[in-house]
């Protein structure tokens, strides 16, 4: 952990310079109700620099005009309609196999958005840079565009910063594999192997991450290729949302444990991070009640009682300065403004707080259904503002 910081204080390693092939990409979108952004990011998709591509729309479980919109804008719509199978990982694996078996001649790489995105002129430009660097797999740059709708959208904007910074960008400059966010990443077709897209839980871009680095395969930052997303603008939804990153993240933990401990056993030190990567969600989760009974102890036992509500405040300072400088160091290092995020870098520690509580659910009560979340923002790719 300490390692990993000091790597992302350094300055970001850039990619090295690979060959000058134009990689034939299928843009795939998976959109479910999206009717309403959808047709924006087609058009910044339409606006890019890079012009060897095309958009590809799984409109799965669909109940509006999604599919309608998408054709639209010119892309190509393929609806899935399955109501006991339901989640993106479903609808990427339908999407992926399409593309596999209709159009495997006619592309070489595959780019994967969610239907709420925007993509900055430049995106397949520097992806297609990215892949030529020697990368299997590279994961976008991603911003948000909806910052100051509430406090939760600006501690989420930290948040992800703050994954990009020492997170994915720390373990490229320390030579290790980053993995896959989510949303706005690309990789080579040839990556899949023979049987194309297989992920089963609900954190379906942690497996793939988890895969591709168990095959020996590189996952890098490509820092330059900005997308940008809608974050949720409040609080109940962004419990929901988390609760089910925390969940697929724990079942990861019994499909791919033997796997990564074989690589482990082996000297694999890519393996290795892996490992502290599937068991941070139960550790998150158990630090809760470990400090709790540590503070119990503390008020029981006569010797340390006297002690014990200065050391509570102690740790709760420095827990908290911990978490606003985190959130100070990441938007001052990425050069974002500071005095507009004010509010989002003095709750960002409630934030990592409630993580703590979140995680503990997941790890008690492992299981949920993918539910949607809703996407309103009519920003376009010229509205979207940094600062």
């Amino acid at each position: 952990m300490i390692i990993t910081t000091l790597a992302g204080l350094a300055k970001p390693r850039e990619l090295k310079p690979g060959g000058a092939v134009e990689r034939r990409f299928a843009v795939l979108i998976c959109a479910r109700n999206e009717e309403s952004v959808i047709g924006n990011l087609i058009d910044s998709l339409k606006k890019q620099e890079y012009r060897n591509f095309h958009v590809f729309v799984v409109a799965d479980n669909c109940t509006d005009h999604t599919a309608r919109v998408a054709e639209k804008y010119g892309a190509t719509v393929f609806e899935r309609f399955n109501e006991k199978k339901k989640g993106k990982g479903y609808a990427l694996h339908f999407g992926i196999n399409k593309l596999l078996s209709g159009y495997a001649d006619a592309y070489d790489s595959v780019c994967v958005f969610d239907a709420d995105n925007l993509a900055a002129p430049s995106f397949l430009t520097e992806m297609n840079r990215a892949l030529n660097s020697g990368a299997d797999v590279a994961l976008g740059y991603r911003d948000t565009k909806n910052i100051h709708d509430s406090w939760v959208s600006e501690v989420y904007s930290i948040y992800w910063l703050m994954l990009q910074r020492f997170y994915y960008t720390s373990r490229h400059t320390l030579g290790f594999s980053s993995m896959v966010g989510g949303t706005g990443f690309a990789f080579k077709l040839s990556a899949l192997g023979e049987d194309g897209w297989t992920t089963y839980s609900l954190t379906e871009d942690v497996e793939f991450s988890i895969q591709q680095i168990l095959k020996g395969h590189k996952i890098v930052p490509a820092r330059k290729a900005v997308f940008y997303d809608e974050q949720p603008a409040e609080y109940g939804v962004s419990v929901k949302q988390r609760f089910r990153w925390m969940v697929g993240g724990m079942q990861c933990i019994p499909l791919y444990f033997k796997k990564i401990m074989r690589e482990v056993f082996h000297g694999n030190l890519k393996a290795l991070d892996l490992a502290w990567y599937i068991f941070f969600i139960p550790a998150t989760g158990l630090a809760l009640p470990l400090n709790v009974a540590s503070i119990l102890m503390m008020f029981l036992m006569p010797g340390f009682r006297a002690f014990a509500g200065p050391v509570v405040l102690a740790l709760s300072l420095f827990n908290f300065g911990l978490g606003l400088l985190v959130a100070f160091l990441t938007l001052k290092l990425e050069a974002r403004k500071i005095r507009p995020m004010l509010r989002g870098i003095v709750l960002y520690p409630i934030f990592l707080l409630t993580m703590m509580f979140i995680a503990l659910g997941a790890l008690f009560r492992p299981r949920t259904e993918w539910i949607p979340i809703e996407h309103q923002s009519k920003y376009r790719i010229e509205d979207v503002d940094i600062g």
